[in-house]
């Protein structure tokens, strides 16, 4: 790896381009490390009967089904790279970190820190609220659309397929505040500016809602309603911010 010019903390455009190369290469291998644990972890102990305990008491004696001889296997390699992901998040961000924090001035740098640790705390509880709370209500409401006689077979390609989606959108939905926080203190918005454009803010947080979830009306509603939520969440820390002179000693 090519060493960091000295001169005023500056760097050759191609020296940017290699360092950016092995940070990325860094990553890739932590993901990868991290995956090969996952899988390790979900033979080891049984995080399928975790994840399946949302839709357990709608599934025909408590069973999901597959379809393909491969179908196990298959479910079980996305889980591992996602539970890889989770995993290697804290070396990715220190990675990303790394590449970074040359480019910012020391009173800057001391306000990522504690917006990293606060992402990784509402990530976690985006992601518990959805395992709590949405997916049991999602399938609660879905359930009660039977038709006549007709019986859920719920394949667990399909359901955990859902549940990950569903899990990941909430965990980085709740990033919200931390982006308009971070925003507002680097001096680049000022909180009015949110509070005039909360009508797009309803439009946007509804096309968003909708590519982050499945295609139905439940899932889409109750992703946007908390979305929502943490928008004034993030007008009102950013308001508190700005009283207390954050961003102005930012921005200059």
């Amino acid at each position: 790896m090519r060493k960091r010019s000295t001169t005023k903390g500056e760097m050759p455009f191609l020296d940017h381009l290699e360092e950016l190369r092995w940070r990325i290469i860094w990553s890739l291998v932590a993901l990868v490390l991290g995956a090969v644990v996952g899988f390790y972890l979900l033979q080891r102990f049984d995080v399928f009967a975790l994840l399946k305990e949302p839709i357990s008491p709608y599934l025909p004696e408590g069973k999901l089904f597959i379809t393909r001889p491969t179908d196990a296997f298959i479910i079980t390699l996305k889980l591992a790279v996602v539970l890889g992901g989770v995993l290697a998040s804290p070396v990715i961000f220190a990675q990303i970190w790394r590449f970074l924090s040359p480019a910012l001035y020391e009173h800057e740098r001391r306000y990522i820190i504690p917006a990293l640790i606060a992402g990784l705390g509402l990530f976690l509880a985006g992601a518990l609220m959805a395992y709590l709370w949405v997916l049991p209500a999602v399938f609660r409401i879905l359930y009660g659309f039977r038709i006549g006689d007709i019986e859920w077979i719920i394949t667990a390609d399909a359901y955990f397929g859902l549940a990950t989606q569903i899990i990941l959108a909430f965990g980085i939905m709740f990033q919200l505040p931390i982006v308009m926080v971070l925003l507002c203190t680097l001096g680049l918005v000022q909180p009015r500016t949110f509070r005039k454009q909360r009508p797009i803010a309803v439009v946007l947080g509804a096309v968003v809602a909708a590519m982050l979830t499945p295609p139905d009306v439940v899932s889409m509603m109750m992703m946007m309603a908390p979305l929502m939520v943490l928008y004034e969440v993030g007008i009102l820390v950013s308001s508190i911010l700005l009283r207390r002179g954050a961003t102005r000693r930012i921005g200059a």
